[in-house]
């Protein structure tokens, strides 16, 4: 695996964030976020959704399990790519794309509730 490019992101959390691994006091959370593109090219409309695994550490592990986290919680995350497989000449390549998230927001819907002005 290798570090790509910083990515700040907005996405809806897609799994509950879970604790996955706890070693000599360090935490590692992981939980799945989706990710919309919607295109509009030549008057045709089209939508497609990415899945992305996200992996937390340290502190911000901790947040993330400290916040009531729930599906569907719009979520802003910044941090860095983890690219693992490689590229064929021809540019096929068969890769996955994780998130290091070293910084996490969350927007809960009964928090926005609440807030909602008459």
């Amino acid at each position: 695996m290798k570090l790509g490019g910083h990515i700040e992101i907005e996405a809806r959390i897609g799994s509950v964030p879970e604790l996955v691994n706890e070693m000599c006091g360090h935490k590692l959370v992981r939980f799945v976020i989706a990710v919309t593109d919607r295109h509009i090219n030549n008057n045709m409309y089209s939508q497609h959704t990415h899945w992305y695994t996200v992996n937390a550490l340290g502190d911000t592990a901790e947040t993330i399990l400290r916040s009531d986290m729930h599906i569907c919680d719009t979520i802003c995350i910044s941090g860095q790519w983890l690219i693992d497989g490689d590229s064929e000449v021809t540019g096929n390549g068969n890769y996955s794309c994780e998130i290091l998230a070293e910084d996490v927001v969350c927007e809960s819907k009964v928090l926005a509730k609440e807030f909602n002005v008459a």
